[in-house]
């Protein structure tokens, strides 16, 4: 698509729908209903539906994999608490004293859950720049795909066939 036969009002459009999922930061699921509400009023327009669908992608992608990570970290973390001996928790009617645990027992637990912090941060950082990359492409009129999105709203294909 060239800039020059997109409409500047379009280009704002798919500007806020990309920057709009920022305001899940102030409304809980905001990074959801901003973007959709904005795309569906739009979605007529061709350079709007598709900034439109890719940005709600993106954020049911990104939603994906924070479940699978957190599953993965919730997962580990029982495992490796269901491997260390209770034995090390004394207890008495007064208080509870627990004594040291092997670092062979504690080590993996640290590992995978800084692991996982990694990954998460990972996430966060990877949506900053694409979100970002979006907007100023959009703004620019250009169309952009951000990385390791799965497309779950598909392009209808009447859009592009009309005779269908």
């Amino acid at each position: 698509m060239e800039s020059s036969a997109i409409k500047k009002q379009d280009q704002t459009l798919a500007t806020i729908i990309h920057l709009s999922v920022f305001s899940k930061l102030f409304i809980p699921f905001g990074n959801f209903i901003f973007p959709v509400i904005i795309w569906l009023v739009n979605k007529e327009k061709k350079f709007v539906n598709h900034h439109g669908r890719n940005a709600v992608n993106f954020q049911l992608s990104l939603v994906l994999y924070y479940l699978v990570i957190a599953c993965l970290l919730i997962i580990a973390l029982l495992i490796f608490v269901a491997r260390i001996p209770l034995e090390f928790l004394e207890f008495n009617e007064y208080n509870i004293r627990i004594d040291t645990v092997d670092n062979e027992q504690v080590l993996p637990l640290l590992v995978t859950l800084i692991t996982g912090g990694f990954f998460l941060f990972g996430l966060i950082v990877l949506e900053l720049y694409a979100v970002i990359s979006a907007a100023k492409n959009a703004s620019e009129g250009k169309e952009y795909t951000y990385p390791i999105c799965i497309n779950f709203i598909k392009e209808d294909i009447t859009e592009n066939h009309p005779s269908k």
